[in-house]
């Protein structure tokens, strides 16, 4: 590893490099859209949450990568990455229950911070991570729930798009702790 630090060996792997310019390109696209629209007004704090949520999954990537080689392990943790980016930035961005002012879309945190919580507490091991996902999905369930029996909406999409994304992760890692077995 000392020597790959060296020589530069570790970025010659172009994943790691479509990866990492691809966050940087995310990073620069409301930059340049900001030059040319009035409709997108980033301040610095835009940036540095959004370089903040990017990296974080590009590093989650990069650790997933060295913990696991079972590709049903490294899907699933894609998927858990994909679903918990995608909760906190939709739900910031624009809510999921009107707008992103209404304080119902909060409960939404539910979700990721229970499967991080499962997560950590479990290792990051293939079978929590199973169970942190079923969690999860059954999070968004009783989410949807919430919402629909205190008449503040019915969020069925979301549920179906992100339990089904949960759902899919938990069979991942199941089938990949079954293969460590």
């Amino acid at each position: 590893m000392v020597e790959q630090a060296k020589t530069g060996g570790m970025w010659r792997n172009p994943w790691r490099l479509i990866g990492w310019g691809g966050i940087l390109g995310l990073l620069l696209l409301p930059a340049v859209a900001m030059q040319f629209t009035h409709e997108v007004d980033w301040s610095g704090g835009d940036f540095l949450f959004a370089f903040l949520m990017l990296g974080s999954v590009g590093l989650a990537v990069e650790l997933t990568v060295r913990a696991s080689p079972a590709w049903t392990y490294r899907a699933g943790m894609g998927i858990v990455l994909a679903a918990c980016f995608l909760t906190i930035w939709i739900n910031l961005a624009v809510g999921f229950v009107g707008s992103e002012d209404n304080p119902i879309n909060a409960l939404f945190f539910l979700v990721p911070l229970s499967a991080v919580a499962v997560s950590v507490l479990s290792g990051f091991r293939a079978r929590g991570m199973a169970v942190a996902s079923a969690l999860a999905a059954a999070v968004q369930i009783g989410v949807m729930l919430y919402i629909w029996t205190t008449g503040q909406g019915f969020p069925i999409g979301v549920t179906l798009f992100f339990g089904t994304l949960w759902c899919v992760a938990a069979g991942l890692f199941h089938q990949a702790a079954r293969q460590r077995s």
